[in-house]
């Protein structure tokens, strides 16, 4: 093959020289002793998953998820027509998923083929090994590098060598837990840098020349219990950060032992809070200074770069790709300027680069769900109007770079005819969503659902960012949405509903540290009307250039929860409140339990103090109407719930309200994890249960209830990682106001 016939996935070479077929060849052979019975199924786990081969819901042992890699979201069209290719051959589900970490995933792929689809994949240069497990999983980086107006540089490059660098490493599929790296060319961080174990800032200094280098956060991570990263140093020269990663990786797995007893608690995040960011950072720069001694990769790095395909709309992929004959040359429709909907596509699906005369375009599939056809759509769109590769976002979309300006009205027209734009609600093409009871066998409910339900009962989101995540694990990050839900569950009479828990105001953009905050929870039948409310109040109430965060903090917290609180309440004859959106049958708690996963006991937690929040402002409605025996309850519940949930994060599982109080008043209330005297709950509960239904004893009851919920709120807020409460503050947070 001549130099010009190189292809641009060859130039990546993510897999650096590794006989991949060979490593394939291996894989299958374990495959087959499983399937002959010689191995046993949990031996097999770890196998699969280093190649990115995951276990399924509602499946048989024989059916899984095939995770593929995607470096940075890059792909080109060439990849794109072969990850259809293996879509339609072999995905059950019949499409592929876009997941917000950049890569693909096929579900319900039978086990005989998994080796025939890695065999199609590894031909044009994609790989899924390490794309699951206890490994450093898919590097991502922001869709804009290369193209975005406030870059520093383009980094790309570094972003993919840093694929290359970890790929096979020997540490790499060792590690406590999973640990993931992301790259932003810009302040604006488009990369969302601060929730990733690691995260990159492209920096420049100067010293006769630009020199290059990244600011450098770690111990970031959503999941049930969310940290953003600290900074460990504010700028690292490009070469140099390949060793700093590697020896904040060799620290994890040093000092990480502890963590490795307690797979909910065995991020890096969990170490550095248990023996602190500063002792974690004198180990990391103290091994930091031997690596690049020992491991310096300064030549290996610029040869990489220097040879790295640049961006050459001209050509199919980056500089040094073939020639992009079937790049089009000559305009197909004349533009219709009166066009509402072309008008819509101008506003939110083009995005304009710093290259004059060029723009990003996106293409949105509803929920990131692409069938094998639709793979090949955006393949030749790429072709046509782009420069051959396409970048996945974190958000579910796809971004197709270098369109000219001249050609937006094609390829606006191309995207409508093939109904990526128009036909049904933008909302539809905005919410992302995790797979969640579809497919994983954590989910509580299926957010799929979830999202189409809204996309086609919400008109306009008015710019709103949905995430929406089937359990507190984060796969749909819904911490970091304007409007967070993940799946829960809640009895309603006798039976358990489905429910979503509900955040509110996050924003992980910028390098800011502003994860939603929780304000309840709402029927999974509701949740519409609660984002059409939230929606519409904000598309009336917002100031010009207003962020949603910012009008969260201006408005507060407790305008949020009055409106939430008007869909809380359900009917238990209902038969609807029983079932999810979009599925007959009844709900059921089909999640694995509280032991495999931490995020059980939160959501336990979470859900019995927003029932309290709940109640206390529906009570304060009940005040207003005189209704006292209906305040009288709903505060007895209150007291209820909020013991109920410390002393299960204390161990200990009791049902009977006599017993909850005993417990608490003998465990909690003595502790200084709340701020006030909670130590004659049990005997004033007991009176008030026993006393008539007056306004005295309604009033009497609902005041002492309202600060028990709000001191059990604050002491939520302070639950650290190792699932126990700080002790209260009592000066600082007796001046807090809920809400603000």
């Amino acid at each position: 093959m001549s130099e010009s016939e190189v292809k641009i996935w060859e130039q990546v070479d993510v897999d650096k020289g590794t006989d991949v077929e060979k490593e394939i060849d291996e894989f299958e052979k374990v495959i087959k002793k499983l399937l002959e019975g010689e191995i046993h199924p949990e031996r097999f786990r770890s196998h699969r998953l280093l190649f990115g081969t995951y276990g399924v819901r509602h499946h048989d042992e024989g059916t899984y998820m095939q995770r593929i890699k995607i470096p940075s979201g890059f792909i080109t069209s060439e990849q794109l027509r072969t990850i259809a290719d293996a879509t339609e051959k072999f995905a059950g589900s019949g499409h592929g998923h876009l997941t917000t970490r950049q890569d693909i995933q096929l579900h319900f792929v039978k086990l005989e083929n998994v080796s025939e689809v890695l065999r199609m994949l590894s031909r044009v240069g994609i790989t899924t090994r390490e794309a699951c497990g206890n490994t450093v999983r898919n590097i991502t980086s922001s869709f804009l590098s290369g193209i975005c107006p406030d870059e520093v540089f383009d980094t790309l490059p570094y972003a993919l060598y840093a694929t290359r660098y970890f790929l096979r490493h020997p540490l790499t599929s060792t590690l406590p837990r999973k640990f993931k790296i992301a790259f932003s060319e810009c302040e604006n961080d488009h990369a969302m840098v601060k929730i990733h174990d690691i995260g990159c800032v492209a920096q420049k200094r100067q010293n006769g020349r630009d020199i290059y280098g990244f600011k450098v956060y770690v111990g970031g991570g959503l999941g049930a219990i969310p940290f953003y990263a600290k900074e460990i140093a504010d700028f690292v020269p490009v070469d140099e950060f390949y060793p700093l990663a590697e020896a904040i990786i060799r620290i994890f797995h040093e000092y990480g032992t502890g963590e490795r007893k307690n797979r909910n608690k065995a991020r890096i995040k969990f170490l550095i809070a248990r023996i602190g960011f500063d002792k974690f950072k004198e180990l990391v720069m103290r091994e930091f200074s031997r690596l690049k001694r020992l491991k310096p990769v300064s030549e290996d790095l610029e040869r990489y770069v220097e040879n790295f395909p640049q961006p050459a709309p001209a050509l199919n992929g980056r500089e040094g790709g073939l020639e992009n004959a079937k790049r089009l040359k000559n305009l197909i429709h004349k533009p219709n300027l009166n066009d509402e909907v072309y008008k819509l596509f101008l506003q939110k699906y083009t995005f304009k680069q710093k290259q004059d005369g060029y723009y990003g375009v996106y293409v949105k599939p509803p929920i990131g769900n692409v069938k094998p056809d639709e793979f090949r759509f955006v393949g030749d769109l790429c072709e046509l109007y782009g420069a051959g590769y396409v970048r996945i976002t974190p958000h579910q979309k796809v971004l197709v770079p270098w369109v000219g300006e001249q050609f937006l009205y094609d390829f606006y027209a191309e995207l409508k005819n093939h109904g990526f734009v128009g036909g049904m609600n933008e909302a539809v093409r905005e919410i992302v969503s995790c797979p969640g009871a579809f497919s994983c066998k954590l989910a509580v409910t299926h957010p799929y659902n979830l999202a189409e339900f809204i996309g086609e009962r919400v008109e306009d989101l008015s710019g709103l960012r949905v995430n929406i995540s089937g359990c507190p694990n984060n796969c749909g990050q819904h911490h970091i949405g304007d409007i967070g839900f993940y799946g829960a569950s809640s009895k309603v009479g006798n039976k358990l509903a489905p429910h979503y828990v509900v955040m509110i105001g996050g924003n992980p953009f910028k390098q800011m540290e502003r994860y939603g905050q929780l304000i309840g929870k709402v029927p999974a039948k509701n949740a519409h009307l609660f984002v059409k409310a939230v929606a519409d109040f904000w598309k009336g109430n917002k100031k010009d250039g207003e962020e949603f965060f910012e009008f969260i903090d201006r408005v507060g917290l407790d305008v949020f929860r009055r409106i939430l609180a008007k869909f809380v309440k359900v009917d238990p004859n209902d038969p609807e409140i029983y079932a999810e959106p979009g599925i007959a049958e009844e709900f059921k708690m089909e999640a694995e339990s509280r032991g495999e996963c931490v995020g059980s006991l939160l959501d336990l937690m979470a859900i019995n103090l927003f029932d309290s929040i709940r109640n206390i402002y529906e009570g304060e409605d009940d005040m207003k109407e005189g209704n006292w025996k209906e305040v009288k309850r709903k505060c007895l519940d209150s007291i209820l719930k909020c013991a109920k949930m410390y002393v299960y994060l204390d161990g200990v599982e009791v049902d009977k309200e006599e017993e909850i109080l005993t417990e608490f008043t003998s465990r909690i209330a003595p502790r200084d994890w709340l701020c006030h005297d909670w130590s004659q709950v049990k005997e004033r509960y007991l009176k008030w249960k026993n006393s008539e239904d007056s306004k005295a004893v309604a009033e009497e009851v609902y005041n002492y209830t309202r600060d028990l919920v709000k001191d059990c709120d604050m002491a939520f807020i302070r639950l650290q990682p190792n699932l126990k409460i700080q002790a209260c503050l009592k000066e600082a947070e007796e001046a807090h106001i809920p809400g603000e």
